[in-house]
């Protein structure tokens, strides 16, 4: 009977502590770290990581938003559109209030969104003259 009791208490002790570490929020704005927590890798060493903000809820939703400012090597940027079904936006964006102030792609810039309508007002832009890239990612 005691073993039982043991046992029921170190698993009341286990459930707590996984409630409480995966219900703890991120938030950073490492460039480094953003891209970590989004794409949950270190980045290729070819990528530079400029800028970078990320949030995530502390529910076990994944809500996240993310905004990264990077210089990739085009072929990577390419092969980012292309497994992401991004294509370009037509209409204009309205940029987010909350929006980190760095966040300023040129007017060069190509706008993407992911293909749909489901996209939560993601957009993704690349200057191929500079090869800069912004990507701002929302899931709520």
């Amino acid at each position: 009977m005691n073993e039982l009791k043991i046992f029921y208490k170190n698993l009341s002790l286990g459930l707590f502590l996984l409630v409480v570490i995966s219900c703890s929020e991120k938030h950073t704005s490492d460039p480094i770290k953003t891209y970590q927590y989004w794409s949950n890798s270190d980045a290729p060493k070819e990528i530079k990581l400029i800028k970078g903000e990320y949030w995530q809820s502390s529910n076990w939703t994944n809500e996240y938003i993310m905004s990264l400012k990077l210089k990739p090597p085009g072929k990577w940027w390419d092969s980012f559109v292309e497994q992401n079904d991004l294509v370009p936006s037509k209409k204009e964006w309205t940029k987010p209030s909350g929006l980190a102030k760095w966040f300023k792609p040129s007017e060069n810039s190509i706008e993407f969104k992911i293909e749909g309508e489901f996209d939560q007002d993601s957009r993704y832009f690349c200057d191929y003259k500079t090869g800069i890239c912004y990507i701002y990612e929302i899931q709520l």
